[in-house]
């Protein structure tokens, strides 16, 4: 009888642990022995940039406001002035991050030119072909961005507003859009 009650305790301490094991995860029925994870010293994770709502559609003649998060931060240097003849403005972008960060960015920042609170030029298609972001705190990455003056019609002389947009893909992420400007430029 000693006996009985004795596997029945441990077959009840096995039961128990089982419940608790699949409330816990651990019994997803997964047999091909998914190791735990390494909790071992070692290299900083990868900080992922806090999602926006989502990448915003750009539309001519649109009102605009950027949104903000993204994680990434922005610095622009575009000429003050700039011909609407040339059919184009280029500058540069800068991104930075508070934190390390590693994932995929585009090989250009995409450029928009506001006239009051309205998207004059939309970014134009650019390759898709990535380039790897791997930034340390306060380190800097550069990247070209040039604006399409024709992009949504041929834009008068006036005094704009230039507005960068940099997609980041984390590794094992999703895409995060970081916005920097405005910075002001008038166009001749």
């Amino acid at each position: 009888m000693a006996d009985r009650r004795k596997y029945a305790g441990l077959a009840a301490t096995v039961l128990l642990a089982a419940i608790v094991a699949t409330a816990a995860g651990c019994g997803d029925g997964d047999s091909g022995g998914t190791p735990p994870p390494d909790s071992s010293p070692g290299p900083t994770p990868t900080a992922a940039p806090p999602a926006t709502s989502g990448s915003l559609a750009l539309t001519c003649g649109a009102d605009f406001t950027p949104p903000t998060g993204g994680g990434l931060y922005l610095t622009g240097r575009f000429p003050a002035t700039a011909a609407v003849s040339a059919g184009t403005v280029a500058g540069t972008v800068e991104v930075k991050s508070p934190r390390p960060v590693r994932g995929v960015v585009g090989r250009n920042a995409e450029i928009i030119l506001v006239r009051d609170g309205r998207i004059a030029t939309v970014p134009g298609v650019q390759d898709s072909a990535g380039v790897l972001l791997d930034l340390k705190p306060s380190a800097a990455h550069e990247m070209p961005g040039t604006a399409d003056l024709t992009s949504c019609e041929t834009l008068t002389p006036g005094t704009y507003q230039v507005y960068a947009r940099v997609g980041f893909i984390p590794d094992g992420g999703a895409r995060a859009d970081s916005y920097g400007g405005p910075w002001p430029i008038e166009l001749t």
